[in-house]
């Protein structure tokens, strides 16, 4: 068995990890690189795409599904296997990527004949894929069920597994005539309010493992729901608006489901809630129909017929048109909306008409990445540019750190000690996380390894453990 890592090797973007087990070539995960390391999205893959077997995905978000299309767009013509949830969260996140994508290279190219004007600027990048690469993509997925083996040829055969991170997440159990292995994908925080705990591995030769939050332990859900109530029930008695930018899967419908239920029990008060983003008011709606991945109150609610990601008092904003009236109220409101870390979206807007205001509240419970509008927010910015315009932070800016959707140091610990003695590679992660991890791991007497991109690494043989 090989392994060579393409994508969230010593960084936590860009999942993307190619094995070799019995004959066959099995690429698990195509995600798109984030952030500071955007750049490698257009590096020429350290392998064939037309040469693979088989697409094994983890869970549908971008960092893990949104080089798929520039897979396909290089030759790959197999089949994508994925989880029903994960399948339809992947069509509508790739369809966004994609749109975003044509929109900014639009406007980078406005911006160029407006300097060409001038003087010659750099070449425009052409998008990395457009929507026919996506429908030619969405046409090679497969569903599949967890906990059903898929028969991949060659003696080879792929079992997905809950990993409890988002919906439909799941980690992977390879198996070969050499041993073994297993991929994370994403694991999900024990604390979580919504997802089932991800069930725990077999034994195997070597394992993949996430390293996102390998350094810490998360707050307990306890601490957090109270750290919200106090927040919001502060913010909503200050009178005006309560602005709660969010992401578009997981997050937001974490947040709803948690404004309901202090709703309900009278901890806050019932005003109107807007859900103002398209694509996470699809999301939510997606959630409603896939009651065996939640928690047994989640998914009691659900099969009866309720509705726990709706308060009340929500309302569904789509169009742009929606989107504006909301500008018009003044207080008393709580507006959902994307992008999580504020670099864009309509919750920029919502920003600009209420950032000022000295009884508006901005709360903040998604992680805000270096140079980011919400971490300059955060970090105490007095002032900051929304759409040309200079704006005070008048408004009460609070944080809640306790929402993540990723498993922590323990659950990662828990989680790995089943797997025994097999090999374990860090994969997730930034390097200072994975070293301290690495440090913790070998003090267990683990053998340890972070890959480095595109490095080839033979995989140990069958082992008695996996046996």
């Amino acid at each position: 068995m090989k392994l060579t890592s393409a994508g969230a090797a010593r960084t936590v973007t860009g999942s993307c990890h190619l094995l070799e087990v019995g004959g066959k070539r099995i690429l698990v995960d195509c995600g798109l690189f984030q952030g500071q390391v955007s750049s490698l999205n257009r590096d020429p893959l350290p392998f064939d795409p037309a040469g693979l077997d088989a697409v094994l995905l983890t869970h549908g978000h971008l960092d893990h599904t949104g080089r798929l299309p520039v897979l396909v767009r290089n030759g790959y013509a197999g089949p994508i296997h994925a989880i029903r949830s994960s399948r339809a969260i992947t069509e509508i996140i790739l369809y966004d990527s994609a749109k975003i994508q044509t929109e900014d290279h639009e406007r980078a190219l406005r911006h160029a004949g407006e300097a060409a004007e001038s003087e010659e600027g750099p070449p425009v990048d052409e998008p990395l894929y457009g929507e026919r690469h996506v429908a030619a993509t969405m046409a090679l997925f497969r569903d599949t069920d967890f906990e059903s083996p898929i028969d991949l040829g060659g003696q080879v055969r792929a079992t997905f597994r809950p990993a409890g991170h988002i919906l439909g997440s799941a980690f992977i159990e390879i198996e070969g005539p050499e041993g073994r292995v297993i991929a994370s994908g994403d694991l999900g925080n024990r604390e979580s309010g919504l997802q089932a705990d991800a069930v725990l591995p077999s034994p195997c030769d070597a394992v993949l493992v996430e390293t996102t939050y390998a350094d810490r332990a998360h707050r307990s859900q306890t601490e957090t729901l109270e750290e919200f109530r106090t927040v919001l029930a502060d913010s909503l008695r200050a009178g005006g608006n309560v602005m709660i930018p969010s992401f578009a899967l997981e997050r937001t419908q974490v947040v709803l489901y948690t404004i309901k239920k202090l709703m309900q029990s009278g901890q806050v008060p019932r005003v109107p809630v807007f859900l103002d983003s398209p694509m996470a008011t699809r999301m939510t709606h997606l959630y409603e129909t896939c009651a065996n991945q939640f928690l047994p109150e989640v998914a009691q609610a659900l099969e009866r017929g309720e509705e726990p990601f709706e308060p009340e008092t929500l309302r569904y904003t789509t169009t742009v048109e929606e989107s504006k009236k909301i500008n018009a109220i003044e207080g008393g409101a709580i507006i959902v909306a994307g992008s999580g870390m504020m670099t864009g979206g309509r919750i920029v807007h919502h920003l600009k008409h209420n950032l000022w205001r000295k009884e508006a509240s901005l709360i903040v419970v998604g992680y805000q990445a270096e140079g980011t509008l919400g971490r300059r927010i955060v970090d105490g910015a007095r002032t900051v540019r929304i759409h040309g315009s200079t704006i005070e932070v008048g408004a009460r800016v609070a944080t809640v750190n306790g929402f993540s959707s990723h498993a922590d140091r323990d659950d990662l610990l828990r989680w790995l000690e089943p797997t025994g003695s097999a090999r374990v590679f860090l994969i997730h992660g930034e390097p200072p996380v994975m070293e301290k991890f690495a440090g913790e791991l070998r003090a267990r007497g683990r053998d340890v390894v972070a890959p480095e991109p595109g490095t080839r690494y033979e995989l140990p043989r069958l082992s008695d453990s996996a046996s």
